[in-house]
């Protein structure tokens, strides 16, 4: 019985540790329906909201602000479409916008779990982590910092048999 119950323990704990709280400083999202912010975030996802209801949904929006960059600069915004259609197995994907250029600008689309700033920096602005995932600013756009794996495409031949 001791056997087993020193193998079931760890797994026991398997859903403790998927939940594990996002290091870094977590961003808040919640619904501000009627303020010049939810005005904001709704016309930069317009298209995705029109989709929604063109699908009979009425997406739940979320929002949240953090600063990335230097202090004076605007915080970006955070926005989360909550539906059927725009949630997954992973949770619902959340859209990060920046202040650059004088306008906000798409800089993170389609993450997955809860949202994170980090004390890590990049070329002037914090890195943003979601679940396992830390994202690094690139200039212009935050980037994955894991690189996908190579791929080896070449056509493969058949061996004879002998």
């Amino acid at each position: 019985m001791r056997t087993i119950h020193r193998w079931l323990t760890p797994l026991a704990l398997l859903p403790l540790l998927a939940a594990a709280p996002v290091p870094g400083i977590p961003v808040v999202l919640a619904p501000q329906p009627g303020t010049a912010l939810d005005r904001t975030a709704r016309g930069l996802v317009a298209q995705d909201l029109a989709e929604s209801v063109r699908a009979g949904e009425r997406p739940l929006v979320l929002l949240g602000t953090a600063h990335l960059g230097a202090a004076a600069d605007r915080p970006a915004l955070f926005v989360q479409l909550q539906s059927p259609r725009q949630c997954g197995s992973a949770g619902c994907s959340t859209s990060v916008f920046a202040w650059t250029g004088g306008r906000y600008q798409k800089v993170l689309d389609g993450v997955d779990g809860r949202m994170a700033v980090a004390a890590s920096r990049h070329a002037g602005m914090a890195d943003l982590q979601a679940g396992t995932e830390t994202y690094a600013w690139n200039g212009k756009t935050y980037a994955d910092t894991v690189p996908a794996p190579a791929l080896d495409l070449r056509p493969r031949t058949r061996r004879r048999a002998r």
